[in-house]
């Protein structure tokens, strides 16, 4: 036996679920309000409680932590790129065995490939992949500055 529904069956339950869908939503937007301190529903013994060594302490949620985990793969494909390329240009000191490039030429050749040569060098340095003298580089002035690779 086929059991048919009515249109006004139909259009029923389409509200009936687009309604729960919106009061599912407005109560997840209340519970959060509840521990937004910026808002007026501001409840403070239902704010979440944070100590250093915590899981959650000091990482981004939602939307944000998706654009720092974009930001690191980005970073980290152009942290490589510079090295392979530092790698393909670096002289060898006789003694030491240390291998460096100086500003001036490395400019040149990777301003080819990014225009954020300086940026990339800073976290590089950060990361212990490279070390260099001074804040910045400059080009020009700073053409001289050797910046060795730490492997």
């Amino acid at each position: 036996m086929l059991i048919m529904k009515s249109q006004a069956d139909v259009q029923t339950s389409t509200v009936t679920s687009l309604s729960q869908k919106w009061n599912e939503h407005t109560n997840d937007f209340v519970e959060k309000q509840k521990v937004n301190p910026f808002s007026g529903r501001y409840e403070a013994e239902n704010r979440p409680k944070w100590t250093k060594g915590d899981p959650g302490y000091a990482q981004p949620v939602g939307t944000t932590a998706v654009r720092r985990e974009k930001a690191n793969k980005y970073i980290d494909k152009e942290l490589d790129m510079l090295i392979s390329v530092m790698r393909s240009m670096a002289d060898t000191d006789a003694r030491s065995g240390i291998r460096y490039v100086t500003f001036g030429p490395l400019f040149q050749r990777y301003t080819k490939i990014s225009s954020n040569l300086v940026g990339i060098l800073i976290r590089a340095r950060k990361r212990n992949l490279v070390d260099f003298d001074g804040e910045m580089l400059w080009q020009r002035r700073d053409d001289d500055v050797i910046i060795t690779l730490i492997e």
